[in-house]
């Protein structure tokens, strides 16, 4: 994460609901995939500007193709930079990026500006007419890379710095983006999402775009902007992570497949040495799963799409519990097969995601507002100043704790057994509510039952098969009537 970005999420917020006054450093983001502008925005006020989330990463805001039955993928298709999609226009756009702003949420914009389409023509959301490689007023066959190689220019040799970077991923019309004309274009584009108040670019097939080409886009923004970049990472490739940390931060891509095969396969020293080859931690994010991997890599990470629903929660809890990266949730939709969009009204825009009673609709998943989500959230933020670990133990598989200094504990079971045992702890003396039991009410930090730390710093306890018990010093134990 740049030093920039760090000093401004450390920064204290006063953010005052109802019930609850945040005052914390924000250090969590989250991805809405395919939430329209009004529903970003109204959960910005409703939910992370309360619950301390640091931003929200939007679907790409420019013009989209249109293509039969709607496919998650034309959103990742540029039409034109138009602020016009399915998900809303710009006053919309205008609208979230204010309202999210209000309560403390910063808006990242998924930007896409490796290429614009891999059709032959047609006409966008917003009704701008293109075909392949002309885009009238914006683009014409000159500002795209033909690289003359495997007879129709797409990549297939990943093991080539040049066609990786030059040729087109699966007939996406690829961006000359070392000539001044596309950059002066690009920079305009993101320009444009700046003075609406956006505060940092997720970049979009990264790793196709020289690390140079970036540096010069970049130098033309007006502003600074926290920017991190999807490089999906061979260590044996000729793309590096290292080529665009100058420039911003990596998407740790392995991170979702380690965490995965931790849990999976009962390595609980695995999990404790998760950082190994992966950048530095200020450079980092990480994340359970995103929209690509639950399609793309489904058997290799945590899904709240899948029969592990147990295994990614858990999986969540230690992301956001270990000292390690920016953490980035998800949120999504059910879907039956890869090509599957979202939900979309008879103007085929985005659903609204909850009905008039606040309730999430069917196929949106919601799973940032399971229970334990919000209270992991607050342990992130206020464990931040304590970003170490202390009090490590294991059974060498599937049973580990450990501390978060003086401010958190965390033991996690994934054994089919249950788990007793006395840990060591850094917390002060005193009873404290198990954060992430059902038991928990994370607005008003209440609960039913709870968990001592003796004096000499061990808290004693029983934790069922698959669960897990997360104490935190400014969650001491409250009562509340059963």
């Amino acid at each position: 994460m740049s030093l920039s970005l760090w000093a401004r999420l450390l920064c204290f917020t006063l953010f005052v609901t109802g019930l609850q006054v945040h005052a914390a450093p924000r250090t969590v983001f989250i991805q809405l995939f395919e939430w329209s502008w009004a529903d970003v925005a109204n959960e910005c006020e409703n939910y992370l500007g309360p619950a301390g989330f640091s931003a929200v990463q939007v679907s790409p805001p420019h013009e989209h193709i249109m293509w039969e039955n709607t496919p998650w993928w034309e959103r990742y298709q540029v039409a034109s930079y138009n602020l016009n999609s399915r998900s809303g226009n710009e006053a919309e756009f205008a609208d979230m990026v204010r309202r999210c702003q209000s309560v403390g949420v910063d808006v990242y914009a998924d930007a896409v500006i490796n290429h614009t389409t891999g059709i032959p023509g047609g006409v966008g959301f917003g009704g701008t007419a293109f075909t392949h490689y002309d885009y009238p007023g914006l683009y014409s066959h000159k500002d795209f890379h033909h690289c003359g190689r495997n007879g129709n220019d797409n990549i297939v040799d990943y093991s080539d710095r040049y066609e990786i970077q030059n040729c087109e991923l699966v007939d996406l019309a690829d961006l000359a983006t070392e000539t001044e004309y596309v950059r002066n274009r690009l920079a305009a584009y993101l320009n444009k999402l700046l003075d609406l108040g956006v505060a940092g670019f997720r970049i979009d097939a990264a790793k196709h775009i020289p690390a140079q080409d970036l540096a010069a886009i970049y130098s033309r923004l007006k502003r600074s902007a926290y920017i991190y970049h999807e490089v999906i990472y061979d260590p044996q490739g000729p793309i590096q992570y290292s080529e665009y940390l100058p420039y911003g931060d990596v998407m740790a891509y392995d991170y979702p497949r380690v965490l995965a095969g931790g849990l999976r396969f009962k390595d609980a020293e695995r999990l404790h040495r998760i950082a190994e080859g992966f950048p530095d931690s200020k450079d980092s994010i990480v994340f359970t799963t995103n929209h690509d991997l639950e399609r793309h890599d489904a058997s290799s990470v945590l899904s709240y799409n899948s029969a592990e629903q147990r295994l990614y929660r858990l999986g969540q809890v230690f992301m956001l519990a270990w000292p390690y990266g920016y953490p980035q949730l998800f949120s999504g939709f059910k879907f039956e097969n890869f090509d599957q969009g979202p939900p979309l009204t008879s103007e085929m825009k985005s659903h609204p995601v909850f009905d008039q009673n606040g309730q999430c609709v069917a196929p949106w998943t919601c799973e940032h507002r399971l229970p334990e989500v919000a209270a992991m959230v607050d342990f992130r933020n206020q464990t931040d100043k304590a970003f170490y670990i202390s009090n490590w133990w294991s059974n060498g598989k599937d049973q580990l704790s450990f501390s978060r200094g003086g401010f958190g504990f965390v033991a996690m079971n994934f054994s089919d057994a249950e788990m007793q045992r006395d840990f060591a702890t850094s917390l002060t003396p005193g009873a404290y509510c198990n954060i992430v039991s059902s038991d928990y009410n994370p607005r008003t930090k209440t609960c039913t039952e709870s968990w001592t730390v003796t004096s000499r710093g061990y808290v004693h306890g029983k934790i069922p098969a698959m669960s897990a018990v997360v104490l935190l010093k400014t969650s001491p134990f409250k009562t509340r009537k059963k």
